[in-house]
């Protein structure tokens, strides 16, 4: 037999078309494999966490420094491990024996008389190998083709496959022991150390079957019940079922295929249909002539159906009729008999009614049966069918999207649960493509808590992102005390004059990031007229988004502002005064309606909002900072903005001002990117972005993001609540690399969430769209469970999945993260009594007043179960009952280049100080030194550490000290 390891197959967002293609493909293939017997495994393999773990960790390049009393990043990642431990999740692995070749008396002759023959006739030894050479390789080229696209499997593959088979239902193990280097061979000598530390034991007429296995000196038991798929009605894949073998992907717990397949050759089958024509038209003369009866009309489906059969063998070329057949076997393990038989009747009620799972006796030799180069256990419930129908069980098809080293985003939740990984710069550091991301979906479904685990967790692997978030949500994370010192949080509605100068947004070219070109100089001159020619588009733009709309859509109007801006140029030193006083020089030369327009725009400069368009030139650029800050969140707090898909027209003067301000706060967010080395991994996130759509340099902007996202290492993040919108700028679906797509009601915006995710459209995923994060109707508890998307890696996979930031160690961030209003947190103080405070929560404080540290929690044990079924105990480290031994949180060793410490050490540091409000923090002032936390807080009332004074400012029980400007910085 030659063994063959298959490729996960995509299922989950296809067309029927697509899915037909594929089966048709498999089947092909099986078709060519006329005369050979097929041995089918499926297995799993639980998911390698400490790999993952160890290529997140290399792949996190200049991570920010810990921060004293905060979650570092060994805490971090070591709780990132357990909580994915605690999942239990498992990779689905096919494997595909093929027979070579039968072998011959001459051939079982020569391997006996081998020792003598070597040294007479060394030749005649190898001569079977020599002659199965060509074969093997005729079939490596057959099965590598679309379908199975399988690849030969080595020594470590069959070494894990003939454990998984000898100890079936054990649990497996977190790591086998490799391969010697070297070894490329197995003789059945080898087989022991497979079959050594395993029995099987039964009972007459038992259920199952019970296997006792040696793991690391710990004896282990489990009981496996082997049942076999029986009568099947037809089925309808990909139309309307899924492929069957997939069904028991659904089931909380592992399950083994095994499959033993004969592809029949025409000859055989031709014969054995003109015999079943005879019986049957035997049958038909015995009712006709000899009782003078109608005969049944099962006499006559079985002729018609022997009849097509005959038909399918003898018409075409293909090989997509062959006919085979087969004993499917299923097994399931339990920790006792009960449980393996109640996992085993729920494999049943999986597949009726339209399966029936068989549950026969003699289950030694049916689990015998799972072991590679075993005999056939028994025949019955042997079916037959076409290439065709046995391909349309399609084994190998699982949920397959994100990547092994990116984030941990969630886990599938499909017809396959499976982790999903997510790297935002693998797709432009690797793969070459655009860094462009679009998050869309409807009020409350998910997006900005989305958006705070990705900027999050990727600044924790070292990135650096610039966050516009006009609502103002995820200004929360420059708070969180990991991230506070590396963090700036400015509301640009109460920042200095000038900040959303037109002209100072738009960043200027630096020669430097023009290097690589043919010709430097000439690309850098290029980008400079580029961006001088934008800055003029974008005031135009501005200035013509704050007149009265009548004023605007008048043809001389913009005819008098381009005349006036094309006079102001397009360098970074000009401002939107310029080209206010230039309206005045055109009026006072006869131009009357520069006037007129110079007039409006006078009046709205009076506006409070307006004047962070017109800097103050007495005052020094308000965008230049001294400091490397890796994390930046611009908030818009209170602006005014109008009904997304309101007309133009309708827009009052506060919200076109508004919109104006969004569009240009938005520059001001990508501009960041250019101040920064091109190769350091950035990222920048935009909210509202429905708006910018509507403005033709929001466009603009979006279309430059996308473009120069892979050349400045860019993931660029747009959350809209429509796709559409997103699909109205020119190029955006093409460049587009992954997307979100969250709870979309509306039929149209459906289809165009589909077309956005590149995803079949009217063939029913629009109606599935609306069903993410379903939620009970009559249920009024607070809507606080993880959200629901539909997700494209930009790589092929396509998933639903479902975004987990539940971990313990993250619990703070979930905090920080959550949006949903709750009257509970406020306290109103009653007349001359004390403060309310809300069943269940902490007592609480004026909005002015710091809030209290809390105490120090001491380590809770707290047990997880582990992939085989154990448990963990995290405080004690140790694990309860039976299992092997954690390679990855055993002792605190480093496992997989990951240092992993004790959850004792990582709780000693929950306790953290409440900032200061920094909303009105100018662009120019950062926090003053004294004010920075460096020390761990004083916890219940003990003395400071290493003689700091505590957070707070207060020292020997005096009140805290007051900032000396008291404006709350």
């Amino acid at each position: 037999m030659a063994w063959y390891r298959l490729a996960a197959q995509a299922w989950s967002f296809r067309s029927d078309n697509q899915r037909e293609v594929l089966i048709r493909q498999i089947a092909a293939q099986l078709g060519e494999l006329q005369g050979r017997w097929l041995h089918l495994r499926v297995t799993t393999r639980p998911y390698p966490v400490h790999m993952w773990a160890e290529s997140f960790d290399q792949n996190a390049i200049g991570r920010m420094p810990d921060v004293p009393g905060a979650l570092g990043w060994d805490g971090f990642l070591e709780g990132e491990q357990r909580h994915l431990m605690g999942l239990s999740m498992a990779d689905k692995e096919v494997f595909l024996g093929i027979e070579v070749s039968g072998r011959g008396l001459l051939d079982r002759w020569v391997e006996r008389a081998a020792p003598v023959l070597d040294r007479i006739v060394p030749s005649a030894v190898r001569a079977e190998l020599a002659a199965l050479e060509s074969e093997v390789n005729h079939l490596d080229v057959l099965v590598a083709g679309s379908g199975l696209d399988a690849v030969p499997a080595g020594a470590e593959d069959m070494a894990w496959l003939m454990h998984r088979s000898v100890a079936l239902g054990l649990p497996a193990p977190r790591g086998l022991s490799s391969v010697p280097r070297g070894v490329s061979t197995w003789e059945p000598e080898d087989l022991a150390a497979f079959t050594e530390g395993v029995d099987l034991h039964q009972e007459p007429y038992a259920p199952t079957v019970q296997v006792v296995g040696r793991m690391r000196s710990q004896t282990v038991t489990r009981n496996v019940a082997v049942l076999s798929v029986g009568l099947m009605e037809g089925l309808r894949i990909p139309e309307i079922d899924d492929p069957w073998m997939q069904h028991s992907d659904r089931l909380p717990f592992p399950v083994e295929w095994s499959a033993r397949i004969y592809v029949r050759r025409p000859e055989d089958v031709t014969g054995e249909l003109q015999r079943q024509m005879g019986k049957v038209r035997s049958q038909i003369r015995h009712y006709t002539h000899d009782h003078d009866l109608d005969p049944p009309m099962s006499l006559a489906r079985q002729a018609d159906r022997v009849l097509e059969v005959e038909d399918e063998l003898t018409t075409g070329l293909t090989q997509l009729n062959t006919r085979l057949y087969g004993w499917w076997r299923i097994a399931v393990s339990g920790r006792d008999e009960a449980e393996a038989t109640t996992r085993a009747q729920q494999v049943v009620d999986l597949y009726r009614p339209k399966v029936q799972i068989e549950h026969p006796e003699a289950q030694y030799r049916y689990a015998r049966e799972f072991i590679p180069g075993e005999p056939l256990a028994s025949t019955a419930y042997r079916r037959r069918g076409s290439v065709t129908w046995a391909a349309a069980a399609v084994p190998a098809a699982t949920a397959s999207v994100g990547d092994r080293r990116g984030i941990m985003l969630g886990e599938t939740c499909t017809a396959t649960r499976r982790p999903v990984a997510w790297d935002p710069w693998l797709a432009q550091e690797v793969r070459r493509a655009s860094g462009l991301t679009a998050i869309v979906g409807g009020l409350g479904s998910g997006k900005s808590f989305l958006t705070g685990l990705v900027v999050y967790k990727t600044l924790r692997a070292g990135a650096r992102w610039t966050v516009l978030d006009p609502s103002g949500p995820l200004a929360e994370l420059t708070r969180l005390p990991e991230l506070a010192p590396f963090s700036r949080h400015i509301n640009l509605l109460r920042a200095d004059p000038g900040i959303l100068n037109p002209y100072r947004v738009v960043a200027e070219p630096r020669p430097e990031h023009f290097a690589d070109d043919e010709d430097p100089e000439r690309a850098w001159k290029r980008e400079r007229s580029l961006a001088a020619a934008t800055r003029r588009r974008l005031v135009l733009d501005v200035l013509s988004g704050l007149l009265p709309y009548e004023i605007a859509r008048q043809p001389h109007t913009r005819i008098v502002l381009l005349r006036a801006v094309r006079e102001v140029g397009g360098s970074p030193d000009r401002h939107p005064g310029m080209v206010i006083d230039a309206l005045r020089r055109n009026a006072a030369e006869g131009e009357d309606h520069a006037g007129v327009v110079a007039d409006f725009l006078d009046e709205r400069r009076e506006l409070p909002q307006a004047a962070l368009l017109f800097p103050d030139e007495t005052r020094a650029d308000p965008w230049h900072a001294d400091r490397d800050y890796r994390l930046t969140v611009l908030t818009m707090q209170g602006l005014s903005l109008p009904r997304p898909g309101s007309p133009r027209e309708e827009w009052t003067d506060n919200e076109s001002l508004g919109v104006e301000l969004l569009n240009l706060a938005s520059w001001l967010t990508q501009r960041t990117i250019y101040d920064a080395d091109r190769n350091l991994r950035k990222g920048v996130a935009l909210d509202e972005t429905h708006f910018l759509s509507q403005v033709p340099t929001g466009k603009v902007l979006i279309d430059r993001l996308a473009r120069d996202s892979r050349k400045f290492n860019v993931r660029a993040l747009f959350a809209s609540q429509l796709a559409g919108d997103l699909l109205r700028v020119s190029g955006f679906a093409s460049l587009v690399n992954a997307v979100f797509v969250g709870r979309t009601d509306d039929e149209e915006a459906q289809s165009e969430a589909l077309r956005l995710l590149r995803v079949p459209t009217d063939v029913g995923y629009e109606e599935m769209l609306g069903t993410l994060s379903p939620r009970p109707r009559h249920d009024d508890r607070p809507d606080d469970a993880p959200r629901q998307f539909v997700f494209a890696d930009g790589h092929g996979g396509v998933e639903k999945v479902r975004i987990d930031l539940e971990a313990p160690h993250l619990e703070h961030v979930r905090e920080a993260l959550d949006t949903n209003p709750d009257a509970a947190r406020v306290a109103a103080p009653r007349s001359g009594g004390p403060a309310l405070t809300a069943p269940g929560h902490p007592e609480m404080t004026a909005p002015d007043e710091p809030s209290p540290l809390p105490a120090r929690r001491e380590p809770v044990p707290v047990a997880l179960p582990d992939l085989d079924g154990d448990e963990i105990d995290l405080t004690t480290d140790t694990r309860i009952g039976p299992g092997d031994d954690d390679p990855v949180l055993s002792g605190g060793i480093r496992a997989g280049g990951v240092q992993v410490v004790s959850v004792a050490a990582t709780d000693a540091a929950v306790g953290r100080a409440e900032l200061y409000d920094d909303e009105q923090l100018d662009l120019l002032d950062e926090l003053d030194d004294d004010w920075v936390v460096d020390e761990p807080a004083p916890v219940n009332g003990s003395a400071p550490v290493n003689g700091s004074a505590p957070v707070d400012g207060s020292a020997n029980g005096h009140p805290p000290v007051p900032p000396p400007d008291g404006d709350g910085r």
